[in-house]
Formats: structure tokens, C-alpha cells, sequence
């Protein structure tokens, strides 16, 4: 496993754009890896044949053959079938796209265009792991072959390693699965492997996905499976199990720890609904949370308000004194929000100076009055900066679930009009949505 973690691993970078290939190069340059480029489903395949590759990165929309094409072929293929690809597509990413191209075998999507940190992140991640992966296929096809265990690797492979016998109960255990699943050899040995296995889950052995498997000489491999350790926590895995060859009536299951990608994904979701000026929900969280509050309005007879909040003076202050400082206002002006909300109040920037909130689980409209009247009354400031003097203020639009419309566009067209109303009244004030019969005023 030493030598092969030596192994320069190679790229192969696929776009029929001759552009897009010498930005993708330029973005993974300096990395422990080597960069193929090609421009076509065609040669893509070729070099697959011809060379050892740890990563595709795939362009969906090609002439010929698109991406999903290529990633289909690779699937059939023994040789590619569990090579890591990643979709990189300028196309809207629609539950179709999405549905058709983890069908094909993708990884993950990446839009463009491509962010340079997220796409070394994915590619360190894939890569590292195909790494192991391949080692451990080379020692499964050791173990097939040779019918019998090389001690010294299984006790120093990094993968959790288990010989579970045609009864379901664990025979062998190496010191990498004690390790992922917290307990001893002797906890595991003799011990059924399904008190182990979070997902997919079966009550009955001979009723299980493993045993069905061993019994048809199949090669089992899940990508979304979990393991539970002895003390109750789940774990995400990749799990491979094999049937072992001749009279051994059992089975061989490997376990890579997935949970450095889980985490990895779960980092980018974050930011990807996160403002980066003040750390607050942005648009597209924001558009999440108020989603899941319409469907909460619609099962639970609870009032929830949603303020949208339009700074009154900010962009005097912005154009006078520049962006830095009009920047530093806006994280002030988050702080100030935050302090008077609640822990669970839901509170987003949405662009530029606007704001919102989501105020759950109120009494009456008259609250949501009160908050904003409180928001207001902090924000309003009279600044001198640098000889000018300015004044900052808000003006906030209120809308109630259920009342405004079963969609966000619905709800978030009735706040901004309500909002505008409060400008034409005079600024720093709040104003109501109307009902159904009742113009904005």
C-alpha cells in the first residue's frame, strides 16, 4: 500500500471546449496528480482503455456522445466501473439532470463556473479514496486467489476489513474496522454482522442484501451504506462484500469510512446558503427556510410573519464613503438584527441592503408590529463620518402564514409592497400586507 500511495494519480479532463479544458487545467495545476485533457466522449473512452485513471471530470453537453453517455460506457466497462466521476455542467441543475446522471454512475455535480476550491477539495477527497480503493480491490483479488490472508496487510490496511460467515456472524476482524466501530476483536468476533449494519437495514439474516448475494456468488457494493458502533453512533460507508472462493462458505466485507466526504458535502451546502459579508442566511437559504414555513403553515394552525427590511439611508453613506465602509455597516447592521431576534428566528440577507425575517409561533400581528417597531428603533442612527453626517434608519413590510399565497414568490411580492408603502410613508416606519380586498396604504 506504500507504493501505491506513491502512484502519481491521473485526472482525465473532458470538454469539447478547448477554453474550458485550459481553465481546468490552470485551476488544478500544482496539485499530486497528473492532468489528461480531451475533447470528445470518443477519446475519452480511449484513454480510459489505455491508462490508469483515479478521476473523470465530465463535461455533461457534448456533441456525439454527452457526458451521461460516457459515464454509462465507463459503468459497463470492469476496468472503469467504480471510477470516481464528476458531472461539471453550466447547465440548470434540474431533479432530472440530477436523477439521470447519479443513474449513470456520477459522484457529483459541479456547476459552472468552477469554484477553484471546491473542486480541489472534491478532487483531494475522490482521489484519496480511489486510492484506497483500488488497493483494497488488488487485496480482495489476493484473498480470492491465494485462499488465504496476508496477516501484515490486513492488520495495517487502513479499511475496516470483516469475514462473516454463511450464518451471518463475524469470523475474522481486522484492527481498522475495531477502530471505525469502537470496540474490540472480541466484541466483533462471533457477534452478528447485522447488529452492526445501520443501513440497509433487514431483521432476518437469510432475508439480507449480504446473505442473497453470497448465495448467487455475487459481489455486493453499496455506496450509501451506514455502520453502527458500539456505542449507537452511525457512521457513512462504502461497503464492499464478496463471496470468498471454494469451501470457506463465507464472505469478505470491506468498509471505507466515507464520513471525511460527508462532512465535505455538508461544509459546501452550508455555503452555499450562506452569506459570506455577515454569515447570515443568503437568498437561497432563505428561500429554503421560507419554503419549509409555508409548509408548516398549511399542517399547523400557528401565525407566522415574514419582515422584509430595506435599510433607509445606506446607499448615501455607501456611495459617499465606498463599499469597505458600506460593507462594515452591513455586518453592524446584522449584529444589531441579531440581538433583538430570537435564537430561532430565521434572519437572511438577501441582497444588497435588504433583509429578512421569519418570526414563528406568534400570538397575534400586533407581535410582529413589535418587533419591527424594536428593529427599527435600533437601527436608527445618526453617524458622523468623516465631516458628513448621515442617517440610517429601516423600513420594514409585514406579511403573515398562512394569508399571503401558497408560494415564495407570493409571500415575498406582498412583504416588498408592503415595505415600499412604508418608504412612501416617510421611512423608519413598518407597515402591514394587505387582505385579500385591501389596497396597500
Amino acid at each position: 500500500m506504500g507504493q501505491l500511495q506513491e502512484e502519481v494519480q491521473v485526472i482525465l479532463v473532458v470538454d469539447d471546449q478547448r477554453d474550458n479544458l485550459e481553465a481546468m487545467e490552470e485551476l488544478l495545476e500544482g496539485g499530486n496528480w497528473r492532468v489528461r485533457c480531451v475533447e470528445s466522449g470518443a477519446e475519452a473512452l480511449q484513454c480510459l482503455a489505455e491508462h490508469e485513471v483515479g478521476l473523470v471530470l465530465l463535461d455533461v453537453h457534448m456533441p456525439h456522445m454527452d457526458g451521461f453517455e460516457v459515464a454509462r460506457c465507463m459503468r459497463s466497462d470492469p476496468r472503469t466501473r467504480f471510477t470516481p466521476i464528476i458531472f461539471i455542467t453550466g447547465l440548470a441543475q434540474t431533479a432530472d439532470m440530477l436523477d439521470e446522471g447519479y443513474i449513470a454512475g456520477a459522484v457529483d455535480f459541479i456547476a459552472k463556473p468552477v469554484q477553484p476550491t471546491v473542486l480541489r477539495h472534491k478532487v483531494q477527497v475522490l482521489l484519496e479514496h480511489e486510492r484506497y480503493r483500488s488497493g483494497l480491490l488488488r487485496l480482495t483479488r489476493q484473498l480470492e486467489s491465494a485462499r488465504a490472508f496476508n496477516a501484515s496487510i490486513l492488520d495495517n490496511t487502513a479499511e475496516g476489513i470483516m469475514v462473516v460467515g454463511e450464518d451471518g456472524q463475524v469470523r475474522f476482524a481486522n484492527p481498522a474496522i475495531t477502530r471505525m466501530l469502537d470496540c474490540s476483536i472480541h466484541d466483533l468476533k462471533g457477534s452478528e454482522l447485522l447488529n452492526w449494519i445501520a443501513t440497509p437495514h433487514a431483521v432476518h439474516w437469510q432475508q439480507s442484501e449480504f446473505y442473497l448475494h453470497w448465495q448467487r456468488q455475487d459481489t455486493l457494493r453499496l455506496h450509501d451504506a451506514s455502520l453502527r458502533t458500539l456505542d449507537g453512533r452511525v457512521i457513512p460507508v462504502t461497503l464492499s462484500c464478496s463471496p470468498l472462493p471454494g469451501d470457506q462458505q463465507a464472505m469478505v466485507l470491506l468498509a471505507l469510512d466515507m464520513t471525511r466526504v460527508r462532512d465535505l458535502h455538508q461544509q459546501l451546502e452550508s455555503l452555499a446558503i450562506t452569506d459570506a459579508l455577515t454569515g447570515l442566511l443568503n437568498r437561497r437559504g432563505f428561500v429554503r427556510e421560507l419554503q419549509a414555513a409555508i409548509a408548516r403553515s398549511e399542517r399547523a394552525e400557528q401565525l407566522t410573519a415574514v419582515l422584509y427590511l430595506d435599510l433607509d439611508g445606506f446607499k448615501q453613506i455607501n456611495d459617499s464613503l465606498g463599499h469597505e465602509t458600506g460593507d462594515q455597516l452591513l455586518r453592524w447592521v446584522s449584529d444589531q438584527l441579531r440581538a433583538i431576534l430570537r435564537p430561532y428566528d430565521r434572519l437572511a440577507r438577501i441582497g444588497g441592503d435588504e433583509f429578512t425575517v421569519i418570526l414563528d409561533s406568534l400570538n397575534s400581528p400586533d407581535d410582529a408590529g413589535c418587533v419591527a417597531e424594536k428593529l427599527i428603533e435600533q437601527l436608527s442612527r445618526q453617524y458622523d463620518l468623516e465631516g458628513e453626517v448621515f442617517h440610517l434608519g429601516a423600513s420594514i413590510g409585514i406579511t403573515f402564514l398562512p394569508g399571503s399565497g401558497g408560494t415564495v414568490e407570493d409571500v415575498l411580492r406582498a412583504a416588498d409592497a408592503a415595505m415600499y408603502a412604508a418608504k412612501r410613508s416617510g421611512r423608519r416606519q413598518f407597515r402591514f400586507s394587505p387582505g385579500p380586498s385591501q389596497p396597500v396604504t
